[in-house]
């Protein structure tokens, strides 16, 4: 089953975006995965972008819904980072403790993989671009996730993409925020 949620459905429920531009998104459910993809152009310097991608102690600056973040170990472009979430879909609210393998890949990508064996996911992948385009930076995101906690049949899916695509923007807001006055 192929469920496409584009931002233009969520308009009014989603946070605006800064003077940032949303170029694409969208949010897929298939065979148990929530594929997320964003694309967006931000006003800030590239080289912040990156610096708040990275200061993995500080990742709930970004967004209000990552209550804490921890730099359990670092070894060069390699990193080990435990984050825990806190979100609600309806009635049903969770904690979410992810623990992730980040690799600093050069050229401004950056990819985690979930440690299933200490996350509430069962699978986890992300792809984080920066891109310099001189005056603002691109920035996209592409997150595969397969949650190992029960979401309610039905329903349950449409609304979970809705809040994937809303905690991705609130994201990237946040981004664009800190990294205007990254130091």
């Amino acid at each position: 089953m192929r469920v496409f949620v584009f931002i233009c459905l969520y308009a009014f429920s989603l946070p605006v975006c800064l003077s940032g531009e949303l170029l694409d998104s969208y949010v897929n459910y298939e065979d148990d995965h929530y594929l997320l993809h964003l694309d967006m152009r931000v006003e800030a310097e590239a080289a912040n972008v990156y610096a708040v991608l990275v200061d993995f102690n500080n990742i709930s600056s970004v967004n209000d819904t990552i209550v804490d973040s921890a730099l359990l170990e670092s070894d060069g472009r390699v990193h080990r980072v435990q984050f825990m979430s806190e979100g609600c879909m309806w009635f049903f609210c969770r904690t979410v403790n992810q623990v992730v393998t980040v690799t600093e890949m050069g050229s401004g990508y950056i990819m985690s993989k979930t440690d299933p064996e200490e996350s509430d996911l069962s699978y986890g992948t992300t792809l984080w671009q920066v891109i310099d385009e001189g005056q603002t930076t691109r920035v996209k995101y592409d997150a595969d996730y397969i949650p190992a906690f029960w979401i309610p049949p039905l329903i349950g899916p449409l609304i979970f993409q809705e809040r994937m695509l809303e905690e991705g923007l609130k994201t990237l807001n946040g981004i664009e925020t800190l990294a205007r006055d990254y130091r």
